[in-house]
């Protein structure tokens, strides 16, 4: 049997509970999880660190998060935008783009993960 390298995930949310959930959600499926809860910490973190794929929250306490989803995007890095407004006119522009509405349904947000990482389900989890 061979394990695949462990996958980073980059979550960016500003509300902390929102993000530790997320967070305890990913590290529980195996994923090493690097969380930021504003804009400049998310940019910074794109700068220093290497991740195979990232969740971001559009609404930043004020800032908009379409500066890390565009850096995303041109660096080729699968990501998911978590929001609980409407986003359709970000995703006429870029239909790529996958999202998740918020409240979070952490089983629906599980399975997006997976497909985004290319992870094949090994066992059924609620």
């Amino acid at each position: 049997m061979s394990f695949q390298a462990i996958r980073r995930v980059l979550v960016v949310e500003d509300d902390p509970v929102v993000a530790m959930v997320v967070e305890d959600t990913l590290r529980d499926m195996g994923l090493d999880v690097l969380v930021n809860l504003n804009l400049v910490d998310a940019l910074a973190e794109l700068d220093a660190s290497e991740f195979d794929a990232a969740l971001i929250d559009m609404g930043l306490r004020g800032d908009n998060g379409l500066p890390v989803v565009l850096q995303l995007i041109e660096r080729g890095i699968p990501f998911i935008v978590m929001s609980g407004g409407d986003q359709s006119a970000l995703t006429a522009e870029f239909p790529q783009i996958r999202t998740i509405l918020k409240p979070l349904n952490m089983k629906a947000l599980k399975q997006l993960v997976l497909e985004m990482l290319d992870i094949p389900l090994l066992s059924r989890e609620s």
